[in-house]
């Protein structure tokens, strides 16, 4: 790319001015994940997607990697150092919480056509406790809290539950969380707990291999 969008900007013929490649490369180092389904992030990713080498390179300069998820329709970036920033120990807990559910949810086959598992309370803080073992603070407002955080890097948020259902809400786990939580990020929350992680997974998936 060059030293600034202008060059980008006058080639598009009017489509576009410079700040609009500088909003959307605000917006996604911010929000982590951009989805094309999702209201407010689709005119970014749209943008994002049609100059990927630009904005790649741009990111890189930047120490950070671009990704793309062409099925389900979202970008989003990782980097080496961690991009999520500070966090206690319960919201690492949870973060990997959600990407093991995630990881289970999607060896079943058990995702909606978005790519999203939507997860009850009760199931996510029995999966909680088991990983973590420890139990979760499921008050609303705690795990609400904590969803915003998750929902802020495009991973999960919480969703009206099923009529009848005497929840406040489901737990609703975006696909980016296996982008942005890959291996290599979970090995940077602790050894014990990502090799934990790690070690259910793969039985989960020894599992698979026997059953028919």
């Amino acid at each position: 790319m060059p030293r600034d969008w202008s060059a980008i900007a006058e080639a598009s013929n009017g489509s576009y001015e410079i700040q609009d490649f500088k909003r959307a490369l605000y917006q996604l180092v911010v929000q982590q994940c951009l989805y094309l389904r999702h209201q407010g992030q689709a005119v970014a990713y749209r943008l994002v997607s049609s100059y990927r080498r630009d904005f790649a390179e741009a990111l890189d300069l930047m120490g950070l990697r671009l990704g793309f998820n062409d099925r389900f329709e979202y970008c989003y970036v990782t980097q080496d150092v961690g991009t999520l920033g500070a966090m206690d120990l319960q919201e690492t807990l949870f973060l990997l919480t959600l990407r093991h559910v995630y990881h289970l949810r999607a060896s079943a086959g058990d995702l909606t056509a978005d790519g999203e598992a939507m997860v009850s309370i009760p199931e996510f803080e029995e999966s909680f406790k088991l990983l973590c073992q420890r139990s979760l603070d499921t008050k609303t407002e705690s795990l609400k809290s904590m969803l915003r955080m998750a929902n802020r890097h495009g991973l999960a948020k919480s969703f009206p539950a099923p009529e009848g259902d005497p929840q406040p809400f489901v737990i609703l786990i975006l696909p980016g969380v296996t982008d942005v939580l890959s291996e290599h990020a979970v090995s940077r929350f602790g050894a014990h707990i990502s090799a934990n992680l790690l070690d259910v997974e793969d039985g989960v998936n020894r599992q698979a291999e026997v059953e028919p």
